[in-house]
């Protein structure tokens, strides 16, 4: 069975010939071939990636042997482009010191650091546009026009991905575009005590963000549309109250209108999802990413599956940090205990992360222990 038809199959609740297997590591494709890169529509400060030989020979494995996912960003919908077109932001100063490169971006009177670690993924917003309410709401009342949305490029790419797997298109949910205005911790305080001014600000989100969805079904081959930012609203940061007030009540329709223009849904979310993935049924989602179930989050695994049943496919759950320092025959077990837990159907193994810097051996042997181990399984 071919890799798109096997993970098709399991996010369907077709029964493929085995359990997929994913690494999540972001990869690119050129001529056809899969080679190291960032997720596309993300990126990196340097060719980092390409210039490790375990990263390389890891991306080879998956061409031949894994289920690959391939991740792309339209830039018309990533979550700093929802308040603002980029074309009105200007870099207003550019420093270089040791292996970190900062930028300092400017809009109007508002200013944004990020700090770029090069040789590494590592980029720290230092500083964000929003440090008051007032700026927020200043913002969003300031003429907006949304990116043109071409998806030529991505297009391209699919093609190019062909039968050795599927895309998730990747878009922001209301909730993270609002939060990433400003400091997390501002933006948990903010919710809390401007409850009217941020649900102004997520109803503005919901609006654009839903116009340029639309144009992205109308002109998308990918299957699925897969939603983040779900996590800033789980315990022990928001309450189940906040989750539904943040992101039941806007993503829902949102994923109804993918549903209806026959689109699957997936959501990542991190942590603590044990009021979240009742919600998630209710929502309607197909896949979630990366499961953390206990001790990583608040609910068991089997819990999961027994709430998800028929309907979610779950993708997870070996943490990124037991493939960097645990044994090989730790991840063999983890492995044999998702499918046990979990499985073996609407199941795909994957790590909850990817790799932040140069793949270390440690992390190369165990994720080839992942790969070996997944694929003795037949379903």
């Amino acid at each position: 069975m071919l890799s798109r038809v096997r993970l098709i199959n399991t996010l369907a609740g077709k029964k493929p010939d085995r359990i997929p297997v994913f690494t999540l590591i972001p990869f690119g494709i050129e001529k056809g071939r899969f080679v190291p890169a960032p997720f596309h529509g993300y990126h990196d400060i340097d060719d980092w990636r390409k210039n490790d030989p375990l990263y390389q020979r890891l991306v080879e494995r998956m061409d031949r042997e894994c289920d690959n996912i391939f991740l792309f960003k339209p830039a018309c919908i990533d979550s700093q482009n929802i308040f603002i077109n980029p074309e009105k932001i200007s870099i207003h100063e550019k420093t270089e010191s040791g292996n970190k490169t900062t930028i300092v971006y400017r809009t109007g009177n508002l200013q944004k650091t990020e700090v770029y670690q090069k040789g590494s993924g590592h980029l720290w917003i230092t500083e964000h546009l929003c440090k008051s309410m007032e700026n927020a709401m200043e913002l969003a009342e300031a003429e907006y026009i949304s990116l043109e949305c071409d998806l030529q490029t991505e297009e391209d790419k699919l093609r190019e991905l062909g039968e050795r797997g599927i895309s998730w298109c990747t878009i922001p949910s209301p909730v993270m575009s609002v939060c990433r205005l400003f400091d997390p911790q501002d933006f948990l305080m903010f919710s809390a005590i401007y409850k009217s001014e941020i649900d102004r600000l997520m109803e503005i989100a919901f609006k654009r963000t839903k116009k340029i969805l639309q144009t992205i079904l109308e002109g998308t081959s990918s299957p699925i549309i897969r939603f983040g930012g779900a996590e800033h609203a789980t315990p022990p940061m928001m309450s189940p109250y906040d989750f539904d007030r943040l992101v039941y009540e806007y993503d829902k329709p949102l994923m109804d209108l993918c549903h209806s223009m026959g689109k699957m849904v997936a959501v990542h979310c991190h942590g603590n999802i044990r009021h979240a993935v009742s919600r998630f049924m209710e929502m309607g989602v197909d896949q979630i990413d990366p499961v953390e179930a206990l001790p990583w989050g608040d609910i068991s695994l089997e819990e999961i599956r027994k709430i998800t049943k028929e309907q979610i496919t779950l993708t997870g759950n070996i943490q990124f940090s037991e493939i960097s320092s645990e044994s090989t025959e730790h991840i063999r077990e983890r492995v044999r205990d998702i499918i046990k837990k979990a499985g073996p159907e609407r199941l795909i193994i994957s790590t909850t992360g990817t790799p932040p810097e140069r793949v270390t051996r440690q992390q190369f042997d165990n994720y080839n222990a992942m790969i070996d181990e997944t694929l003795k399984y037949r379903i």
